[in-house]
């Protein structure tokens, strides 16, 4: 028996398919940084697929062989600071700095597993079983949750009830309101980190992710700041957070379910607040529930309700709570006392006097490049004020800065609804900020709205194309499907799609589909099946229009399966059932099988290994190893020196890599060693040596180069002749470093 990379389950070592999970045995990692599915760490736990990755690990399903149960595992693997190459189980940490951030993140990785272990009694909150490290990196053994995120559960049903949604946010408070009181704050409350398991519980996810970024003092915040969630302090590098940063995002994650829309960016509500009670988009809610939603969202913190026992106590809708307004612009109050009148109208004399005597030139000002509305300090020295670059493009951002003797940094990215592609979403530091000269100012850079694949739906059931809309991110609207007959499309089955397969479109578009009720006539005939593979779904479609317009029946296309194939091109049908020429009735769909084109496959790291272990490697990925030879002064006899394809890089299973096998270093001639060569002048080298070295013309030398000085044939050593050579099976690193191969 053996265990599911997939689920975990136990199935028979010949079965290929799970038939649990429809996980299919030797499936490739995704990406080449993933440790692959059979690794064992720790010596107990066995890693299986990846469940998901974030900015700063991957989190993998895994089996712990010692108490025999499903966990999660997770690894310290910030994309920043580290990556690992395909097959390798250690990582690899960037150097520099880079290296400084690595392992200061992954100190507070571990400690961070270590505080919340003590939380397991908080039902809340996700048992922590193990943490260690290994690999170059760290790993939390975690309790395995079966069920769906909040995320996906509106993907499905687009929005909660407010007595669901508020069970929710009631049960994350409580969770909340436990690691508060220790010091700990989440800082990534969203949709995707809150789960519900199939039992009802819920789970609080993925506690840390911001305080590695704090504690590594990260570059990029694009793996912490989810837009509509994040208040407006995370996108300060000196925003005070606390408690009420948790409150914000679950009250905007609360808004979200309840109305099925994402609050618009903390950071653009600050200039102006367009966000609508849920009462205002049509949601039946109670007043209390709705002013303490509101409140909590208060885009100032000083105005927002503080912690989560507060936000709990008010949710609970059993005292009244009262909306608090957050306040802008203060009126000025124009009953002034008459010294301060007598005060101001002197001002404004002496105003007039120096505009009178700056216009007739006696009297002047040292320029002070003030931008912000905050700049009204004196400056001093190399002082200037840090302008006000949002919103700009990196060319515009650039030049302003050099006219303030500053530089710029673009420090990551991050998805923006509001912020077009390649202009700047924020600065550190802020705008008015003191800042000396040549100090940088690091910016993050909007990719503009997230955007993904269409899939191609057509062919597939109703229940099947909104699964796969859902997991593209994608949305279905309330009348996104269209019911219409079709002589041509099996009933129940997609004919058409609002948007086009493989163009690339905004997450959370609508689609709209029109789904097949069959033919209207029922009335069926025995006819020959028409010929559609090497056609496209399209192409078959018409073809089997074109057959009812002939013969006044036609068959239905049903089930699409899709294959790989490296001889069928993509998107054109490698077969059909029933086969074309056979007479069967037409009430019988024609199932086809459509190419995907030749499955992809990494290629594998494979420089410095052993050619046996090269090839083994190569086979295990599913490509064919083409093996050359040559001469190696840093390599060892038998080690790959190189290989054609970038490990990392994709190539079509079943083709071929080249590996360039060392034969170690090129013979040298060895005293006496021509000997019986020395009177053959018809010898003109091209003949392998014996001996370890090649007559030439009678010279009884060779030419050191391993090649004969006229055949140019390179030759193979005889290893038995290097038994004694210490260097035979040591390989010299580029780093100048070395290792003996076993």
């Amino acid at each position: 028996m053996a265990r599911c990379m997939g689920c975990m389950a136990e199935i028979a070592e010949e079965e290929r398919i799970c038939r649990y999970c429809g996980y299919q045995k030797n499936t490739d990692v995704k990406e080449a940084y993933y440790l692959l599915p059979g690794t064992i760490l720790k010596n107990k736990y066995l890693v299986g697929r990846v469940l998901g990755y974030g900015g700063f690990g991957v989190t993998y399903i895994g089996w712990d062989q010692v108490l025999q149960r499903k966990v999660a595992v997770k690894e310290y693997l910030p994309s920043d600071f580290a990556t690992r190459s395909y097959g390798s189980r250690r990582v690899t940490v960037f150097s520099g700095e880079a290296a400084e951030q690595f392992q200061a993140g992954l100190e507070s990785f571990l400690f961070e597993a270590r505080r919340l272990a003590k939380f397991n009694a908080v039902a809340e909150t996700v048992d922590i079983y193990d943490c260690f490290e290994e690999n170059g990196s760290g790993y939390i053994v975690m309790e395995y949750l079966d069920g769906a995120t909040v995320k996906e559960v509106l993907r499905k049903r687009r929005r909660i009830s407010v007595q669901q949604a508020r069970a929710i946010a009631l049960s994350v408070l409580r969770g909340l309101t436990a690691v508060h009181k220790e010091g700990i704050i989440h800082r990534d409350i969203a949709p995707d980190n809150i789960f519900i398991t199939k039992a009802g519980k819920v789970k609080i996810l993925d506690f840390g992710a911001a305080r590695y970024a704090t504690a590594v003092q990260s570059k990029s915040l694009s793996v912490i700041l989810k837009p509509g969630f994040a208040p407006e302090e995370q996108y300060r590098s000196r925003g005070e957070q606390g408690p009420w940063t948790d409150v914000y995002a679950l009250g905007a994650t609360l808004y979200c379910m309840i109305t099925g829309k994402r609050p618009e960016e903390s950071i653009q509500r600050l200039a102006q607040d367009n966000v609508k009670p849920p009462s205002e988009l049509g949601v039946t809610i109670d007043p209390n529930i709705e002013n303490a939603i509101m409140n909590s969202m208060n885009v100032r913190r000083e105005y927002r309700i503080q912690d989560a026992e507060s936000f709990y106590l008010a949710l609970c809708g059993k005292e009244e709570v009262e909306r608090i307004v957050e306040k802008t612009d203060d009126k000025m109050n124009w009953k002034l006392p008459l010294w301060m009148k007598c005060t101001a109208a002197a001002a404004c004399v002496l105003v007039c006097v120096c505009v009178s005597l700056f216009v007739t030139g006696k009297l002047g000002f040292t320029k002070k490049e003030i931008t912000s509305a905050d700049g009204v300090m004196a400056l001093s020295g190399d002082q200037r004020y840090v302008p006000n670059v949002s919103g700009m493009s990196y060319e515009e951002a650039e030049t302003l800065l050099k006219e303030k003797n500053l530089n710029l940094m673009i420090s990551g990215m991050n998805y923006s609804e509001t912020i077009e592609k390649n202009k700047i979403l924020s600065q550190n530091p802020n705008d008015g900020s003191i800042a000396l000269a040549d100090e940088t100012v690091q910016v993050i850079m909007s990719g503009g709205q997230e955007e993904v694949m269409m899939p191609d739906l057509a062919g597939m059931t109703r229940e099947e194309a909104q699964q796969l809309i859902t997991g593209q991110n994608l949305t279905i609207g309330a009348d996104g499907i269209n019911e219409e007959y079709s002589d041509v499309v099996e009933k129940g089955r997609v004919i058409t799609q609002s948007i086009p397969a493989d163009e690339r479109i905004a997450v959370q578009t609508q689609i709209t589909l029109a789904v097949s009720l069959g033919s209207l006539n029922e009335e069926t005939a025995l006819l020959e099946v028409p010929d559609l593979t090497g056609m496209t779904k399209e192409k078959a479609l018409k073809q089997l229009e074109k057959l009812k317009e002939q013969a006044g029946f036609t068959f239905v296309l049903g089930e699409v399966k899709n294959k790989y194939s490296a001889e069928v091109e993509k998107g054109k049908i490698i077969s059909q059932k029933p086969k074309a020429g056979k007479t069967v009735r037409t009430n019988e769909p024609i199932r086809v099988v459509l190419s995907k084109g030749p499955e992809m496959v990494q290629i594998p790291e494979l420089v410095y290994l052993t050619k046996d272990q090269a090839i083994g490697k190569l086979e295990k990925a599913g490509l064919q190893a083409e093996v050359v030879t040559e001469y190696s002064e840093q390599a060892a006899a038998g080690l790959v020196i190189r290989q054609s394809g970038e490990a990392g890089a994709k190539a079509a299973k079943g083709s071929s890599v080249t590996i360039t096998v060392s034969l170690g270093k090129q013979p040298v001639q060895q005293s006496g060693g021509s000997a019986g060569n020395s009177g053959n002048s018809g010898n003109t080298g091209n003949n392998r040596p014996s001996g370890g070295s090649t007559g030439n013309n009678g010279a009884g030398s060779s030419n050191g180069g391993g090649q004969s000085s006229s055949g140019n044939v390179q030759t193979q050593p005889d290893n038995s002749d290097r038994a004694g050579d210490s260097d035979g099976n040591r390989a010299i690193m580029p780093d100048g470093g070395s290792f003996v191969v076993e």
